[in-house]
């Protein structure tokens, strides 16, 4: 059997009395279901496709735009998709995993391989004080690169029937 499938791709099981209109009728019906099966597979992932492109065309415009978000809106987005978390508890969160600094005047602002990694472009804003000395404020925003990196990350994946 397998020198014959190896030679002709295939094998019909035949016995003395067929002939060779029958084997060919018993062929053609196999190639039959075989094509019908495939239709159906792409079928189904057509529309598997139709269903996610919304998905997928909204993920790429968030990923591709300048807009950046803070880490509390990051955490909104994670609690719609499935992850009990806060703005706090995301940043410690993200402290926890390397994502931030931990202590000192690098407390909250993004380590380097989270820069390297896109995910954080830093706001530097002067704050000039009442008595007349200017300090810098730094705040972590999160690209939309990030919000797709952390999404996939921290959310519960969902089984394809949800």
């Amino acid at each position: 059997v397998l020198p014959s499938i190896r030679k002709t791709g295939g094998y019909i099981p035949t016995s003395e009395s067929d002939s060779d209109e029958d084997i060919m009728a018993r062929a053609v019906l196999v190639a039959q279901k075989t094509i019908e099966h495939k239709n159906r597979q792409i079928a189904e992932k057509d529309a598997q496709i139709k269903v996610l492109e919304p998905k997928a065309l909204f993920a790429d415009a968030v990923a591709a735009s300048d807009g950046t978000c803070l880490v509390g809106e990051l955490a909104k987005m994670l609690r719609q998709n499935g992850l009990n978390i806060g703005q706090n508890r995301l940043f410690q969160l993200l402290r926890d995993d390397g994502f931030f600094g931990k202590s000192g005047s690098n407390r909250n602002v993004p380590t380097q391989k989270a820069m390297d990694l896109g995910l954080f472009r830093i706001k530097e804003t002067a704050v000039t004080h009442s008595d007349g000395h200017v300090t810098i404020s730094r705040t972590p925003k999160v690209t939309g690169k990030g919000q797709r990196y952390f999404i996939a990350r921290y959310c519960p994946k969902k089984k394809p029937n949800d």
